[in-house]
C-alpha cells in the first residue's frame, strides 16, 4: 500500500528533554510523533535480515531439503508488511497526518554492544522508513546524570558519555551516508533549552512544516511525569 507519509525518529537517552521535543513536534501542523516502544522495531530489524539472508540461498522446492520453501521468500515484500504493520499497529496516524515516526531513548551501553550495531540499527530505519529524518537529542552526562532515575546507577556519567559519544557520531555518519537532503540535526539540550531558536531552525532544516507559536508554547510547558518530575526527560 502507497501512503503520501513522511518520517521522523528522536534519537537519545533519558532525562535529555527529549519528551519536550516531542511535544513540540506533535503541536506542528500534520505531524504526529508516537513515544517510546521498547526499541520494539530492533525485533522487526533482525526478523528482516533473517529473511534476507535465507532467501539468499536459493534453494529448489524439495520438501527433504533443510532450506526448504526459502527460494519463494521475498525481502523486499518482507520489509513493505512490517512498515505497513508498524504504521497501522504502533504509530497510527490519524487523518491529515503527513510527517510520522516515534522517540526512543534505548541507545546506550547495554541495549548495544558497540556503536558499529548501534549505527547498523539506524540505516535499518532508513529501510522501512525510506528518506526517514533523525533528530539526535543529547545532553551533559554530569547534568544528566543528576536526573531521574540516573543517580542511582554508579556507572551514570561513564555510560551517559558514551551514548552521547555514539550519538554524535551517529549523526555524523548518517549524515555522510544517507542521501536526499537534509537528514539529519543534532541537538544539545544545554544550548536548545536556553535557545528555543536552535530547535525551530533544526526543524525548519528537516523540512518539517512551521508553527513558530505552538513549538515555543510546547516547549515552555511543564512536563509532570517520572522520577524527578519537572526536569528534563
Amino acid at each position: 500500500m502507497s501512503r503520501d507519509l513522511s518520517y521522523l525518529t528522536i534519537i537519545t537517552y533519558g532525562r535529555t528533554g527529549s519528551t519536550a521535543l516531542q511535544s513540540a513536534l506533535n503541536a506542528l501542523p500534520g505531524v504526529l510523533i508516537r513515544g517510546e516502544n521498547y526499541s520494539a522495531l530492533r525485533g522487526l530489524a533482525l526478523y528482516s535480515r533473517a529473511i534476507a539472508a535465507s532467501a539468499d540461498r536459493h534453494h529448489a522446492g524439495r520438501p527433504g531439503h533443510p532450506w526448504f520453501g526459502t527460494a519463494k521468500l521475498d525481502p523486499r515484500e518482507t520489509v513493505a508488511h512490517l512498515r505497513e504493520h508498524v504504521i497501522d499497529h504502533i504509530l497510527r496516524p490519524r487523518a491529515g497526518t503527513k510527517w510520522i515516526g516515534f522517540k526512543e531513548v534505548r541507545y546506550e551501553p547495554g541495549h548495544f554492544e558497540d556503536y558499529e550495531q548501534l549505527l547498523d540499527y539506524l540505516l535499518f530505519l532508513n529501510t522501512i522508513f525510506p528518506g526517514i529524518r533523525f533528530i539526535f537529542n543529547v545532553r551533559d552526562e554530569v547534568q544528566t546524570a543528576k536526573s531521574g532515575w540516573w543517580p542511582d546507577n554508579p556507572e551514570a556519567i561513564e555510560v551517559l558519555r558514551t551514548t552521547r559519544q555514539w550519538l554524535e557520531k551517529a549523526h555524523e555518519d548518517v549524515s555522510r551516508v544517507l542521501v536526499g537532503g537534509n537528514r539529519s540535526r543534532l541537538l544539545r539540550h544545554e544550548e536548545w533549552s536556553t535557545d528555543q531558536n536552535l530547535v525551530l531552525e533544526a526543524f525548519s532544516e528537516l523540512g518539517l512544516p512551521q508553527d513558530d507559536s505552538a513549538v515555543r508554547s510546547a516547549l515552555g510547558a511543564q512536563l509532570d511525569h517520572g522520577k524527578g518530575s519537572g526536569s528534563p526527560s
